[in-house]
This record gives structure tokens, C-alpha cells and sequence, in this order.
């Protein structure tokens, strides 16, 4: 399922909106099984929200660069270890590097699922002020707990349930959704450094498409677009039919192949769906960075061995049989050039006369000869090594230029003759 990659300035709310994505992804559930959309029988899907900063990784980790590389390598490992067929991940941190976003992008295409990057849009100066808010907070607390120390319990506990529902009465209807009070602020210092080198993503970068914005003054990310978008499948809330069924899950993932890359939206869903229309979830198509190169078969690697061996054993058998080049084409049946048949190739080797008397020396197999074994050693060495991902197996045929093994002879006498012929430049 899909990775959701959250990014933005420290102290923009970020976990706050993590909280708030989970919370939307779990409503957009609740809501599909309530309509049937969702059979019954099928599972839930999981939400994991992975944190970059854990007791083991507090937030001064980005003053040294060898411990903000541990924090983010131990954040990465989660990300992956949570991403399957069954759950959205949610990836809470700043991740501010477009290399690690790339890197990121590049796993959830490994496996064949979408993902997303939203921006937690805060202006710096807000930034600033939560930090400064919670430096505040910090401080107050810690006046609080020394001075708590010389009073009795009873009276401590007293004073501070009205100011703990004060705080919770401030979080539920204050208009910030950024304020929270269990977050560490940064240290002002570094907060400036981080806002500094903070690389914002940009829709001209692969990697952070789709990008959704969430500014600061809005309360809730655009769960619609974002779940239309990962998924293919229209959010309940986005149907102006009232008469109409949503799609069902079932023929969502028929239709839209939900962890493949071979569908898009379905037309009669889109067009129930104006707002999201737009935002059909994109094509997973594998690349170099993210595709597993093919394992080939032991047995056509041994079949391909074996063969190209052949043949060039019967050329050095033509050269021992016939060590002077002229010799050679004065008797040979074609005068244009020597005909040297070969086994498992249905054309023989053709070396032309121009090409036979060129070399400096007239024994076709001597030291500078046309023939020598050392020169058609690595030309099959070098015809192997191109060609031996595409001998074999079931995804032979399935690549461009794959070769099955009856095959193998006639190609390389092809690449040899070609070799060959172009001696001369022809």
C-alpha cells in the first residue's frame, strides 16, 4: 500500500498532521465498510505513522552529520519494513533532503506501490514562534517541577488539573494546529540551520509527485485528493450522485490494480468524481534504479558455454586443417571470400578474401592472423558477457533481444561475421 512522505520546516506541525492523516485514513475506511464499498470479509488496512526522532534519536541528532545520518537510516528502515500489501505508511519527520525523498520514491516503486509527499506549508516566522512557545513551555515546566518539590502532593496535583484542562481545552478548539505540547523544541541555533537547509519539493521532481500543500491555516489535509490519488479509488465524499453506489473495493482493484501498474480510475467512477478527476493514481512502471536484474538460468548459461565452444573449436579445426590463408581461398567454393561451416549454426563463418589477406602474417591462426585463437577467445568472451541476460527462462521472450537456446549459434556466428566484415569497414 502507499507511503505517504510527509516534509516541512521543524516545528511546522508535522506530527500533529501525521496524527491527522491517520485519523482521515481510518474515517475514509470506516466509511467505505459502512456503505459496502469494502466487503465485510476483507481485512482492514493498516496505518503505521513511522517518527524520525525516538528517545534513542531526540532532535539534537542534526548538530553532527554521522548522527542525523544514523537517525534518518533508522527512520528509512521502519518506512520499509512497514510498507506491504496491507498498510499505509506514514513517514513523520522534516525529510528535507530531495536525495532521501528520491531514495524513498525509488523503494515504494521497488515494490510496486504508490506514494505521495505532502508539504506541511508553515511560514518560517510560525515556525519560530512554536519553537519558541514550546522552549517556554519547557522551562515552565521544569520552575514547576522544582518548585513542586517543597509543597505537598495533594496541593500540586490540585493546581494542576485545572491547567492540564486549560491546555486540552486550547489544543481542541485553538485555531494552531501546529501546537503541541509533547514535541522537544530545537535549540534556536540549529532550528535556523535546519530552515536554512531545508529542501522544499517541487512538482518539476519526479520523486515528489504527487504533491499536496497544507498550509498552516487549514485544518486538515485534502484527504480526498490524496486517497483518490494513492489508491485510484474515489472517496466517499467526493460523490455528487446520492442515488449512485460508490465502487465497490472489489471492482476497484479489478479495474484499477490497486498494487500493479497496469490500470488507472475507472471512467464511470471518474466522472462522478469532477474534483479528483485530475488525479487518477499514476502509472508504477519499473527502471533501472528499482528493477532486480533477472536471475538467468544456470543450465542456458552452461547451453550458451558449451555452443559458443563449438563453434570455435571448429574454426581452430579449419585453421589446423588450413594454415595459409591464400591456400585457404584458393580453395575454397565461394571466391569472395573462406566459408568455414560450423556446428548448431544453420550459416557458416564468412571471412572475405580482402579480410583474409589483410592481416600481417598469411597464417589465418598465427600471431596477427585473422583467426587466432586469443582474438576469437575474446570475441565470445565478449558476446557472452552481452548477451547473457537475455538467454533462457521464461523472461526471455518477454525481453527485447531475448534469445531462446536453439538460437545462440546462428547469433553469434552473426556477431562474428559482422566482426569480421568490418575489418575493412564494410
Amino acid at each position: 500500500m502507499p507511503l505517504i512522505v510527509l516534509s516541512g520546516y521543524p516545528c511546522s506541525g508535522l506530527s500533529y498532521r501525521a496524527q491527522q492523516l491517520a485519523s482521515l485514513l481510518e474515517a475514509t475506511q470506516d466509511e467505505l465498510f459502512k456503505s459496502g464499498a469494502i466487503p465485510a470479509s476483507r481485512p482492514r488496512y493498516k496505518i503505521h505513522i513511522v517518527p524520525t526522532h525516538d528517545p534513542s534519536h531526540p532532535r539534537t541528532v542534526y548538530d553532527h552529520a554521522r548522527t542525523e545520518k544514523e537517525a534518518r537510516g533508522v527512520a528509512y528502515a521502519r518506512a520499509k519494513r512497514a510498507l506491504g500489501r496491507d498498510s499505509f505508511v506514514i513517514l513523520d519527520g522534516m525529510n528535507y533532503i530531495k536525495g532521501y525523498r528520491y531514495q524513498l520514491w525509488c523503494e515504494a516503486k521497488a515494490l510496486g506501490t504508490t506514494s505521495c509527499v505532502v508539504h506541511v506549508g508553515t511560514p518560517v516566522d510560525q515556525c519560530i514562534a512554536n519553537n519558541e512557545a514550546r522552549i517556554r513551555r519547557r522551562d515552565a515546566q521544569q520552575e514547576k517541577s522544582e518548585s513542586q518539590d517543597s509543597e505537598p502532593k495533594e496541593a500540586s496535583t490540585a493546581e494542576a488539573e485545572p491547567q492540564v484542562e486549560a491546555q486540552r481545552t486550547t489544543q481542541t478548539n485553538g485555531p494552531s494546529p501546529a501546537v503541541d505540547d509533547t514535541e522537544e523544541p530545537y535549540p534556536p541555533d540549529l532550528l535556523k540551520n535546519l530552515i536554512f537547509r531545508y529542501e522544499e519539493p517541487s512538482t518539476h521532481s519526479r520523486w515528489d509527485k504527487p504533491l499536496f500543500t497544507v498550509p498552516w491555516s487549514d485544518p486538515e489535509p485534502p484527504i480526498a485528493e490524496i486517497w483518490t490519488a494513492l489508491t485510484g479509488i474515489p472517496h466517499p465524499s467526493t460523490s455528487t450522485d446520492p442515488e449512485t453506489p460508490v465502487t465497490t473495493l472489489t471492482n476497484a482493484l479489478a479495474s484499477s490494480a490497486l498494487l500493479s501498474d497496469t490500470a488507472s480510475i475507472n471512467t464511470s467512477a471518474t466522472a462522478r468524481t469532477p474534483r479528483s478527476a485530475a488525479l487518477q493514481r499514476p502509472k508504477i512502471k519499473p527502471h533501472q534504479a528499482t528493477v532486480q536484474p533477472t536471475a538467468t538460468d544456470s543450465s542456458a548459461l552452461y547451453a550458451m558455454e558449451k555452443c559458443t565452444s563449438a563453434i570455435v573449436a571448429a574454426i581452430r579445426s579449419y585453421t589446423l586443417a588450413n594454415p595459409s590463408a591464400e591456400a585457404a581461398l584458393a580453395q575454397s567454393p565461394d571466391a569472395r571470400g573462406i566459408a568455414i561451416p560450423v556446428p548448431e549454426a544453420s550459416a557458416p563463418i564468412f571471412i572475405p578474401a580482402h579480410v583474409a589477406t589483410s592481416g600481417t602474417t598469411d597464417e589465418l591462426a598465427g600471431a596477427g592472423g585473422i583467426l587466432s585463437l586469443p582474438r576469437l577467445q575474446r570475441l565470445r568472451r565478449q558476446w557472452i558477457g552481452l548477451n547473457r541476460a537475455y538467454i533462457g527462462g521464461s523472461h526471455a521472450s518477454a525481453v527485447k533481444g531475448g534469445l531462446a537456446p536453439d538460437q545462440v549459434g546462428d547469433a553469434f556466428v552473426r556477431f562474428l561475421n559482422a566482426d569480421f566484415a568490418g575489418e575493412s569497414g564494410v
